[in-house]
């Protein structure tokens, strides 16, 4: 026996395993979403948002210092323009891509260096993130990350857009700016990688 559904005919076995996947649709579309709203640390690109096609390479690099472009209120937050631009250096000293790598060198035309603005910091509230969820209590970081030679030539730029998780729970509770800069960090490096000797 087959059902009519806008005049075709479809068997009911078929009609009934295509119902029974939606809501299994549903749940994978919604965790997508959830997931993706945690942000993001972009690729390595052009300083107007193109990819990247230098050719240029570089065999020493060094972190300068991040700039506030917020309002300095508390410190951890005058902190993480020093600990973000230590956790990069790190990272990147990790790769092993690098003859030398260092923090707030003087940079000559040979030298990559990596600097940038950090435009928001939030701690937020991780009780809130844990009991209520929903962006209550949301922690955030966001930051422009420059890359340049010695001589201030752009390279290259990535924007990292980080928050906690919408849902709450143990893992919205745990996430907050320090742990958003050390994935940015490592993300960073990463893309650095690309442009050593």
């Amino acid at each position: 026996m087959a059902i009519r559904i806008n005049d075709m005919k479809i068997d009911p076995l078929i009609a009934f395993r295509r119902t029974k996947s939606l809501p299994l649709l549903a749940v994978v579309t919604l965790v997508a979403c959830v997931l993706s709203s945690c942000g993001t640390t972009s690729s390595l690109k052009g300083t107007h948002g193109e990819a990247i096609t230098s050719t240029r390479r570089f065999s020493k690099v060094t972190v300068q210092d991040f700039r506030l472009s917020i309002p300095n209120v508390g410190e951890k937050v005058n902190a993480s323009k020093v600990y973000f631009a230590d956790q990069i250096a790190t990272a990147i000293r990790k790769t092993g891509r690098f003859a030398n790598v260092g923090r707030n060198s003087k940079a000559d035309a040979n030298m990559l260096v990596i600097d940038g603005a950090i435009t928001k910091y939030e701690e937020g509230n991780p009780t809130l993130r844990f009991f209520i969820g929903m962006g209550a209590g949301s922690s955030f970081f966001e930051s422009d990350v420059n890359f340049h030679d010695g001589e201030g030539t752009p390279v290259g730029k990535i924007k990292v857009d980080k928050n906690s998780w919408a849902l709450g729970g143990g893992i919205a509770a745990g996430q907050n700016p320090q742990a958003f800069m050390d994935g940015a960090a490592d993300k960073i490096a990463e893309e650095a990688a690309k442009l050593a000797k």
